[in-house]
């Protein structure tokens, strides 16, 4: 509980003092500190293991497979290794676990060690452990005792390293002469054997030139008579899918033309077949008609002829002449029409 204006000592105290935990009005609030969460609680204790696969630590990425707290045997552990490392894919499946010297990790224990101590874990499937694939920085960082330390311990030994094996190299060389003659023995002899190396070296780089000059001739000869083969060879097989196109074709239209030739003698079949029966047809129409008329027909060419016989005479009864159109009377009587005849009519012989 905080205190108000009215409350004894208000004027002197501070907001500081009001919220801190040493301060003189503490005994007034009832704050307390955060409760820990599961989430806390995981991020506090949560175990990240640094995975490889054993025969690839040399060329692969670490895996990172992080255990939840409810994990506390190599038996819950292993299958969640594998389905990081998604060894499904491989066919294979996460048997036993290595430390970066070979030595196997048996139980749960040793494996958090390796994890707070930022040990690789080499992921085994069943295979035997393989000691030349672990980088010399991933083995030198598990003997320094792991860490960020460990790395800087590793660094600075490379360093001495380094720093001593060059001035061995520098005590070398001026044992050997080198630096304190201008002229000495060594450096004319070193001279000479440079420049010699130079010249072999200069000589054996034309050699190689030459030869690969002549391979690449020999290479692009190859290329020309390759692709002047392949040339010539699909210009025959075009000439001969030419011809035998060609010859297909004349075999078509020929199939055509024989098609069209029948086609049009059985169409003047047909032709000729309906002409017949058109006129046997007219013929069968043209004697029944003839056979039903056949008296009136040779009546009327009889008068046909008579007049066409008929002689014009001048002399008629009584001595009268007429000149000009006529019509018959018996003709008339006929075929109710009478027939007209130009010219003189003798009317004496029908009468008579």
């Amino acid at each position: 509980m905080s205190l108000g204006p009215g409350d004894p000592g208000w004027e002197s105290h501070t907001l500081f003092e009001e919220y801190s935990a040493s301060g003189k009005l503490s005994t007034y609030s009832k704050r307390v500190g955060h409760s820990p969460t599961r989430a806390s609680r995981m991020r506090c204790g949560i175990v990240k293991v640094n995975c490889y696969l054993n025969g690839e630590a040399d060329r692969s990425r670490a895996a990172v497979v992080k255990l939840p707290e409810e994990c506390d045997t190599l038996g819950e552990v292993i299958p969640k290794i594998h389905k990081r490392l998604d060894l499904d894919k491989r066919i294979a499946y996460a048997a036993e676990l290595f430390l970066p010297d070979g030595k196997k990790i048996t139980t749960y224990k040793m494996l958090v060690d390796a994890a707070e101590n930022d040990h690789a874990v080499i992921v085994s499937c069943g295979e035997a452990f393989d000691p030349t694939t672990v980088p010399y920085d991933l083995l030198e960082s598990y003997l320094h005792g792991g860490g960020r330390r460990a790395l800087s311990k590793v660094t600075k030994e490379l360093k001495s390293k380094q720093k001593s094996a060059a001035h061995e190299k520098a005590d070398t060389v001026r044992e050997s002469g080198h630096g304190v003659y201008p002229n000495s023995a060594a450096v004319v002899t070193a001279r000479s054997t440079t420049v010699e190396s130079n010249r072999e070296l200069a000589a054996q780089m034309r050699h190689e030139y030459m030869e690969q000059l002549m391979f690449r001739a020999e290479q692009q000869k190859l290329l020309t008579s390759t692709v002047q083969n392949n040339t010539a060879m699909r210009k025959a097989e075009h000439a001969a899918s030419k011809q035998r196109r060609k010859e297909m074709d004349q075999e078509r239209m020929a199939d055509i033309a024989d098609e069209n030739e029948k086609e049009r003698a059985r169409f003047l079949e047909k032709k000729e077949s309906l002409q017949a029966k058109i006129k046997a047809r007219h013929n069968n129409i043209h004697s029944a008609y003839k056979n039903r008329h056949q008296g009136q027909f040779e009546q009327l060419k009889g008068d046909f002829k008579a007049d066409a016989k008929f002689e014009h005479s001048s002399n008629l009864v009584g001595g009268m002449t007429t000149s000009g159109p006529a019509k018959l009377g018996g003709q008339r009587g006929r075929d109710g029409a009478g027939a007209t005849v130009s010219g003189t009519t003798n009317f004496a012989s029908h009468v008579m």
